[in-house]
């Protein structure tokens, strides 16, 4: 279909948990670079923001596993802009294995900031013709968009931003938050959730100490709040089940 962008990646070392499966760090990895290869495509990336000075920031991720393939085996990831609503544009993603199994799908919420003035840019016709909205959607329900920090988390421990956490925007990395998600939940738990939505509110950076706090709903679900420990600002929310 037009407008859909795929490339096959292999599931290296980094992307793998301990019992050589592909962990949800390493599909958030293909979905993020997949992302930003098509973008590239599209004439907006890294490589040339200050030349037209927009940056993609991403506000939202819902992710369904349905497979783990191992190491050293090839998935397809493919990935279209899916919707756009007033400054959001929305991209949803499939992953496949090597025998045409889904891997995983998932959709996310993304702003185009204006680099230059510190705002949200303008959706302008030329933007929207570039990115070739898709009307196909790998959810048949909404992504939920806002989560509520659930009232009886109980705090688990600080984490200090440090610059191995940094991206080329000079914030800690999305891929990052799951990281510490995983680091609030109990020891004995499995990281292999089917299931994962995240909310992005405000970004971290070098130096900043984040408080980790865990709601746990009958020890199946897991909500994850990461919050500034000197002025009390969200972070971010993680949803695991």
């Amino acid at each position: 279909m037009d407008g859909i962008f795929s490339k096959k990646f292999e599931i290296t070392m980094s992307d793998i948990s301990e019992v050589n499966e592909l962990s949800n760090k390493g599909i958030l990895r293909f979905l993020q670079e997949i992302a930003c290869l098509h973008s590239d495509s599209c004439g907006s990336s890294v490589s040339n923001q200050d030349e037209i000075g927009i940056a993609w920031i991403l506000l939202n991720w819902k992710v369904r596993v349905f497979s783990r393939p191992h190491w050293n085996t090839p998935v397809m990831v493919k990935t279209w802009s899916s919707g756009q609503k007033h400054l959001s544009f929305y991209r949803d993603f499939e992953i496949t294995d090597e025998n045409n199994n889904l891997v995983a799908i998932a959709t996310s919420k993304w702003l185009p900031l204006d680099i230059f003035n510190k705002t949200f840019a303008k959706i302008t016709p030329e933007l929207l013709d570039r990115y070739h909205i898709i009307d196909k959607k790998v959810f048949d329900e909404p992504m939920k968009e806002k989560f509520l920090e659930p009232e009886n988390s109980v705090f688990v421990k600080d984490y200090t931003v440090l610059r191995r956490d940094l991206d080329t925007n000079h914030h800690m990395n999305n891929l990052n938050y799951l990281d510490l998600a995983y680091e609030a939940i109990p020891d004995n738990i499995s990281s292999d959730f089917s299931d994962i939505e995240i909310m992005y509110k405000s970004e971290a950076k070098l130096g900043d100490v984040l408080e980790l706090y865990c709601y746990s709903f009958d020890n199946n679900e897991y909500t994850i709040t990461i919050k500034d420990k000197n002025t009390n600002a969200l972070h971010c929310i993680i949803k695991l089940y």
